[in-house]
């Protein structure tokens, strides 16, 4: 039987905390070291403990979840349990293991941390994912090409007959023209806001009415393209909202 898992909660309401708390204890699987009321709080835990999960409400006075995991250097794995959905954007920028909508259950709970379990422990039913069997882009420059997988990928821009891929590793530069690219990329991961800019929706962290943005960097959003990726970040709602429910 696998260890307890420690974890901490953080949440700013008396009574969030006092139902998540019990929810946990009836886990059986968990080891809450504190319900924390604030972010500084928290902080404070972490420092002096081992924490795997967090349990993050993320609308809190003074400091919310997101300006706290922003300042964290080691972050513990994040399980969101919020009252709001305009957030969920965000919880991929942190790789959330799951996003769950007060009022919350114990079923819903359980759910989570079954995921948190399989992240921390891993699956022994599950194969191993290759990496061949990962998404990528074969990025041709000079003469030699690199092969990047999707994940490392934050945005692409064409200017004239250049392209930029932006990731995790730096910009690459090379020939080429926007379209052409966009062509042969997963449009479930990328989708053109601009006729310079393609984005992967999985980076995205904020979406204005003129821009998106991707951590620090802003993208424009044009007015072509408006609709369509409003409808795009409407499902991915929807579809964070009805695993809430579930």
């Amino acid at each position: 039987m696998p260890r307890p898992i420690s974890c901490i909660i953080v949440d700013d309401d008396e009574t969030s905390r006092f139902i998540l708390t019990n929810l946990i204890k009836k886990n059986g699987s968990l080891n809450l070291i504190k319900a924390c009321s604030n972010a500084v709080e928290a902080r404070e835990t972490i420092d002096e403990h081992e924490v795997e999960i967090m349990f993050l409400d993320i609308e809190m006075p003074y400091e919310n979840g997101l300006e706290m995991l922003y300042k964290l250097e080691h972050k513990p794995e994040i399980i969101f349990i919020t009252s709001q959905t305009k957030h969920a954007i965000k919880a991929f920028e942190f790789d959330a293991i799951d996003y769950i909508v007060k009022p919350i259950d114990l079923d819903r709970l359980n759910s989570g941390v079954e995921k948190a379990k399989r992240r921390i422990f891993g699956n022994p039913n599950l194969e191993k994912i290759n990496e061949e069997d990962e998404e990528f882009i074969l990025i041709k420059k000079n003469r030699e090409t690199q092969k990047v997988p999707y994940r490392n990928i934050g945005y692409i821009e064409g200017s004239s007959s250049y392209i930029t891929y932006c990731t995790t590793e730096g910009k690459i530069t090379t020939t080429g023209i926007l379209k052409q690219v966009e062509e042969t990329l997963n449009p479930k991961v990328f989708v053109r806001v601009h006729r310079s800019f393609i984005v992967n929706i999985n980076k995205v962290t904020k979406l204005g009415s003129q821009e998106v943005a991707i951590r620090n960097t802003s993208i424009p959003l044009s007015r072509k393209y408006k609709k369509e990726v409003k409808e795009i970040f409407d499902d991915l709602n929807k579809v964070v909202h009805e695993n809430s429910t579930n």
